[in-house]
């Protein structure tokens, strides 16, 4: 009963329904035309982390995202585009910054998306504008990215020059003692001297030959006082180099690495400027407009109908 009831009211006013809805279209499609509300154009781009290096538990993708909304690039970008004129605010204002971040919020989306990329829209009223900051945001994002993996760097390139230093020292040192040992006691090869000595000096005890006994044994005996530290010594020696180089092959690589000229994004889906606009979209704005004056127009019918009775 009460849906025919609801059907006869809309028949009988049908004709005032049909003047509300005409007017609530023509009133929705002035007021949602660009003398009341900017339209806006929409620049998008999708792109992929490459040579980070993540830190922490964080994935490249979300280390690209922090740095995509760090301030260094929101101010860069707000100086480059002159984005306070850009906006029409008031540069002497208290609150400039706020302002700005609150319209910034609105216009630039930085997410995401299931593929592990990061993808950023843009709105702005003019539409090469909305893809020029989609673009600086990118270089400033390799500039930034570039400069503090090159400050890093450089920083652990600096942490081993000491201990590339330190080794180095030792080395010499170890060097000096062997040289000493050799000069002083004759041993270059602890082993192999040991064993042509020691094959030389019987071979010279059957000859009779005391001179040369004499020398044989005054080797032998430096082998044994001074070999065993000679061999620590050149076993050490041995391993401090090994030591030294893998030191050296690190600094190197962190040397060479803030030196590098290197990008840290793929950009998979370029931004271009659209040539239509994505704000307002005025079929919505007046279907919307439309069905809200008809239905409280009903009620309103309704309620009249109502009292009637």
């Amino acid at each position: 009963m009460q849906n025919i009831d609801l059907l006869n009211i809309i028949l009988k006013w049908k004709y005032k329904l049909g003047i509300v809805a005409a007017v609530a279209i023509m009133l929705s499609a002035v007021f949602s035309s660009s003398f009341f509300i900017t339209p806006k154009y929409k620049s998008s781009s999708v792109i992929y982390p490459s040579n980070l290096i993540p830190y922490s538990q964080e994935s490249t993708t979300e280390q690209m995202m922090q740095l995509f909304h760090s301030d260094s690039i929101f101010n860069h970008v707000v100086k480059h585009f002159d984005l306070v004129k850009h906006y029409g605010l008031d540069s002497t204002s208290n609150t400039l910054r706020n302002e700005l971040l609150e319209i910034w919020n609105e216009n630039v989306s930085i997410k995401k998306t299931d593929f592990e990329a990061v993808k950023i829209e843009v709105l702005d009223k003019d539409p090469f504008v909305a893809c020029g900051i989609i673009n600086e945001m990118i270089n400033v994002f390799n500039r930034n990215t570039l400069r503090l993996n090159r400050e890093k760097s450089k920083e652990m390139a600096n942490d081993f020059t000491p201990r590339l230093e330190s080794k180095q020292k030792q080395i010499d040192s170890i060097n000096t003692a062997i040289k000493e040992i050799a000069v002083k006691y004759g041993i270059i090869d602890y082993q192999m001297q040991s064993k042509e000595l020691a094959r030389e000096y019987y071979r010279t005890l059957g000859t009779g030959n005391e001179k040369k006994i004499a020398d044989l044994t005054n080797a032998l005996r430096n082998l044994e006082e001074k070999g065993g530290e000679f061999h620590e010594l050149r076993m050490h020696l041995k391993n401090s180099t090994t030591e030294h180089g893998l030191l050296l092959t690190t600094y190197n690589t962190f040397l060479g690495d803030s030196k590098k000229e290197l990008t840290y994004t793929n950009v998979v889906v370029k931004p271009i400027p659209a040539d239509k606009k994505s704000y307002p979209v005025r079929w919505i704005m007046v279907a919307v407009a439309t069905c809200a004056a008809l239905f409280f127009s009903i009620i309103v019918i309704g309620i009249l109908e109502g009292r009637k009775k």
